[in-house]
């Protein structure tokens, strides 16, 4: 099983019910999932699962899966984390992105230069900002269309126009 094609979105961290409902804590929003198939990993044990159905319930969501009928049973995969296949996840409109398509991605100005890599991502309110790891330090890159220019997912590299004061002066590095 290839994990690169994989994104990790929660963790079973219970039972409920008699009749073998797991408790999945997601990384993310607690609402209802399209997902149909989990694929669950702990400690080198890897077991697939088919979806009968999931709702939200207190802070987690429950998932009723296939051959997983009774709460002795399910309660062999507390502690797994849950996995999905990337190619299930919804497509998002143009011009927005899942952050694990952002991490790890390359960034370069409009003249190609390379600046660095994307280590992390946070939301101001108005707009989400770029962490990006570089020889000079840590540089923030505001995602706003004057600044990103292009973004290519499947290159893993994005073009940004950097605005006078963003990259640090080779005198303040840190």
């Amino acid at each position: 099983m290839n994990k690169n094609k994989l994104l990790l979105v929660g963790k079973i961290v219970g039972i409920h019910g008699i009749h073998g409902e797991v408790k999945i804590l997601p990384y993310g929003d607690c609402d209802k999932k399209p997902w149909k198939k989990l694929h669950l990993f702990k400690e080198g044990h890897t077991v697939i699962c088919e979806v009968k159905n999931n709702r939200p319930h207190k802070g987690v969501i429950l998932f009723s899966l296939n051959g997983y009928d009774d709460r002795n049973h399910a309660g062999e995969l507390v502690g797994f984390d849950v996995f999905i296949d990337k190619a299930d996840i919804p497509l998002l409109p143009e011009g927005e992105y899942y952050s694990f398509q952002l991490h790890g991605m390359k960034v370069v100005t409009e003249k190609g230069k390379a600046i660095g890599v994307i280590t992390d991502i946070f939301s101001t309110g108005s707009n989400d900002v770029y962490a990006v790891k570089s020889p000079l330090g840590e540089i923030l890159i505001p995602a706003t269309r004057d600044v990103v220019l292009k973004v290519d997912v499947d290159s893993g590299k994005m073009t940004v126009h950097l605005l006078e004061g963003l990259l640090p002066k080779a005198g303040n590095r840190q």
